[in-house]
């Protein structure tokens, strides 16, 4: 099937020539002509499948042709369709896209993310556009300050939908959809991974909504080879660690992902100072949004083998020619680990995650095995919860006791000093010196204890 077969606008045929486009992926086939007839959808596909054009070409046809049947829109700061992504690095990325194809459909495009200055958001309201590309927040912000409205959407997209909620935007999206008009608006749901609360989300939002559903979670099963390793380690070794992986075993590019932005900071720093000659980025939201955005452009530029990062850079980003990932720490959610691993093995290539486990990551460790055994997109490894367990507690056990031993160590040493001071005095002195059994008993106790212990 070709892109020609789908019927698209003509005003497609230069975008697609420049772009060297003649095959739409196997997503965009099943996607694009339910949207050209106005269809709302869920579409269930990995990163790298070709989600963007799935939705944005259609985006694209059914606006030029109502702009062909009724004339072009002069609603000022009042967009027609709009993309909601939950990062500012997946927003311009989608923007991008969309602003390549603007230039030969002619339709304008704008971008509404957090970091922009208040004077662009404010412009808003006196620009009269078709298409917005935003992030939650901001459009809550521009429409309390009435510089947005959505009154006019026919056209809402949510892409990286699972994320949205898990990122805590709901009551936004909430917002947002009683801003437009909900009988006549088509839906676009587009994620890597379809977790029960957002399905039971859209059964509960939308009742009478009929949602066309598109899953290819199976068909990328067969090419898709990730090897996964679990390192246990104590929270103290996780640094020396990971130098010891870059330096001797690291095979091309990847991503080292850690759970907080100040550990992101530690770890850029510790391997910048050892390892001084790696190129390497870091990612984390506390960045200024130019930051962001030049690190992120270095590392897909090739300009950088190493990127340190959040999970700002875990969601929506597509670069082909990472081999490995590694989770410093697992993630808070086990959904995260899903998204993580799949920045690896993109187009039938291979690849490998590291996760670097210590002895309290249990209950996550649970969390995260329910979220692989529930999909199926990515064939990852089970990380073995019951061995881990049973080895923190050998763990555990044995550092309780060489604690006690230290102690019991330190009581019969100065028993020992405290003899010999008091055998030197009485040689001195002819007379005996006194001293309470108390350290003889406590020196019972303590092997007790020491005792008990090690059983």
């Amino acid at each position: 099937m070709s892109f020609e077969s789908l019927e698209l606008h003509p005003a497609f045929k230069d975008f697609l020539k420049e772009a060297g486009l003649k095959n739409p992926t196997q997503v965009q086939r099943q996607t694009i002509p339910l949207m050209t007839k106005n269809k709302s959808v869920v579409t269930v596909s990995e990163t790298g499948s070709g989600k963007t054009l799935a939705y944005t070409l259609p985006i694209f046809h059914a606006l030029k042709v109502e702009e062909e049947k009724h004339g072009a829109t002069s609603h000022k700061g009042a967009p027609r369709a709009m993309v909601l992504a939950p990062t500012r690095e997946l927003a311009n990325q989608i923007y991008n896209v969309m602003k390549s194809v603007s230039h030969h459909v002619k339709l304008r495009v704008r971008l509404l993310t957090g970091g922009d200055s208040h004077a662009k958001t404010k412009s808003m309201g006196h620009s009269v556009f078709d298409i917005l590309v935003a992030t939650p927040s901001r459009v809550k912000s521009a429409i309390k300050n009435k510089e947005l409205s959505l009154g006019h959407v026919k056209i809402f997209v949510m892409d990286e939908a699972d994320n949205l909620f898990e990122m805590g935007f709901k009551r936004d999206i909430e917002m947002m959809l009683e801003e437009a008009d909900l009988s006549m608006l088509q839906l676009g749901f587009f994620t890597a991974t379809l977790p029960p609360v957002f399905d039971n989300f859209l059964n509960e939002r939308f009742p009478g909504k009929k949602l066309e559903r598109v899953t290819f979670q199976d068909s990328h099963r067969p090419q898709i080879r990730i090897d996964t390793y679990n390192v246990r380690v104590e929270p103290e070794e996780k640094n020396h660690v990971v130098r010891m992986f870059l330096e001797k075993e690291a095979k091309g590019r990847g991503i080292i992902f850690t759970n907080q932005k100040n550990q992101a900071e530690e770890v850029h720093k510790f391997l910048k100072e050892k390892l001084p000659s790696m190129k390497m980025r870091i990612l984390h939201g506390d960045m200024k949004s130019e930051e962001r955005e030049e690190a992120l452009a270095d590392f897909v530029a090739k300009k950088a083998q190493i990127l340190v990062a959040t999970d700002v850079a875990a969601r929506g980003i597509d670069i082909e020619d990472l081999n490995w990932v590694v989770n410093y720490g697992l993630p808070k959610t086990a959904i995260y680990y899903l998204h993580r691993c799949g920045r690896v093995a993109r187009g039938g290539r291979h690849g490998v995650v590291y996760n670097l486990v210590a002895s309290h990551d249990g209950k996550m460790i649970t969390e995260i095995n329910q979220a692989i055994q529930a999909q199926t997109h990515l064939p990852l490894q089970m990380i073995p919860d019951a061995k881990l367990n049973q080895e923190a507690r050998d763990k555990a056990k044995a550092r309780a006791v060489e604690k006690v031993k230290k102690k019991v160590e330190k009581v019969v040493s100065r028993d020992r000093r405290a003899r010999y001071t008091d055998a030197m005095t009485e040689k001195r002195t002819g007379r005996k010196t006194a001293r309470p059994a108390r350290r003889g008993a406590g020196r019972k106790v303590l092997t007790s204890r020491a005792t008990k212990a090690s059983r």
